[in-house]
């Protein structure tokens, strides 16, 4: 009975072990024989990444095709890229000298957006948002968890109803469109929006002092990290305005809280007399995800459509 017992407990062992490892080599396949690209730009290919590691400042152009070997598992990737390194010239002009290699571990989904199959690379501060033409039928990842913050009841990536919002601007970039619009209930509030109506942004104004200390405490223990402080002072010296922010980045999300205070000529200071603070809510990863997801969008108008 015993042996029998043992030979029981070694079968489950290995069958389980046996499953595990499927499903390891399953969620790997993400890069398996798998070329995927950054628009025309080849960023993966089959298990090696790919970048250029030499810049030529005579011809001004990047050299030396290089593939590197990556590292998979269930959840991050371990991978090789070069960037561009340089100096802005006297004229504002971005002079690339050299290339610099980076090695980084990071967090992947692979997701469906449009029915076309995407690889989402969490790179701070911007995502690489990959596509191939390769026919794939594997399952969806959620490795990545946003962490995401409410104001008045609404975070990014929620739809709202347009009746309850304003627009204010149109913004129609090549392959989306963007809409400041103001919330009717509160015009302290206002959203960016993307796709009709999908927040893409959240700003919230006329913050009074003793509110500050609880937002700060908050931002600074959901995201783990401290924030940056910067005092009041002029940005730049010949600037009409002194400026006091705090500042938050981290997984993405991107949180100023921020007030100014008119230091200009003194007939204009009784008509730009509030020192209120401003807070702005943004998240990278989470609004590649919807320029991805609403790419191609018809153009809107505040006037005619």
């Amino acid at each position: 009975m015993k042996n029998i017992t043992r030979i029981t407990t070694v079968c489950l062992v290995i069958t389980f072990a046996l499953i595990s490892c499927k499903e390891r080599e399953h969620k790997v396949q993400y890069f398996n024989n798998i070329s995927w690209y950054n628009g025309n730009e080849l960023v993966i290919q089959d298990n090696f990444s790919y970048s250029n590691t030499v810049y030529d400042t005579i011809t001004q152009t990047l050299k030396n095709d290089s593939l590197f070997p990556i590292k998979a598992n269930d959840t991050s990737i371990t991978f090789t890229y070069f960037t561009t390194k340089g100096y802005y010239k006297d004229d504002k002009v971005y002079q690339t000298t050299h290339l610099e290699k980076n090695v980084e571990n990071i967090k992947y989904d692979f997701k469906y957006i449009n029915n076309k199959p995407r690889l989402i690379l969490y790179r701070e501060p911007f995502p690489l948002i990959l596509s191939t033409d390769s026919p794939l039928e594997l399952p969806e990842t959620k490795n990545f968890t946003p962490v995401k913050f409410i104001i008045s009841e609404y975070s990014i990536g929620d739809k709202i109803d347009r009746s309850l919002l304003k627009t204010k601007g149109v913004y129609n970039y090549p392959k989306y469109t963007i809409e400041d619009c103001e919330f009717i209930g509160n015009k302290d509030i206002t959203f960016k929006i993307i796709g009709y109506n999908t927040i893409y942004s959240i700003e919230r104004k006329h913050i009074e002092d003793f509110r500050i200390q609880d937002i700060i405490e908050v931002v600074n223990s959901k995201l783990g990290v401290d924030h940056e402080y910067r005092p009041m002072r002029k940005w730049p010296n010949s600037s009409d305005y002194e400026y006091e922010f705090y500042r938050w980045e981290e997984n993405g999300v991107q949180i100023n809280l921020a007030r100014s205070v008119y230091v200009g000529n003194a007939s204009y200071k009784s008509l730009i007399n509030s020192e209120d603070w401003i807070l702005t809510y943004d998240d990278s990863f989470q609004q590649a995800i919807l320029v991805e997801t609403y790419r191609n969008g018809k153009s809107e108008s505040s006037i005619i459509n």
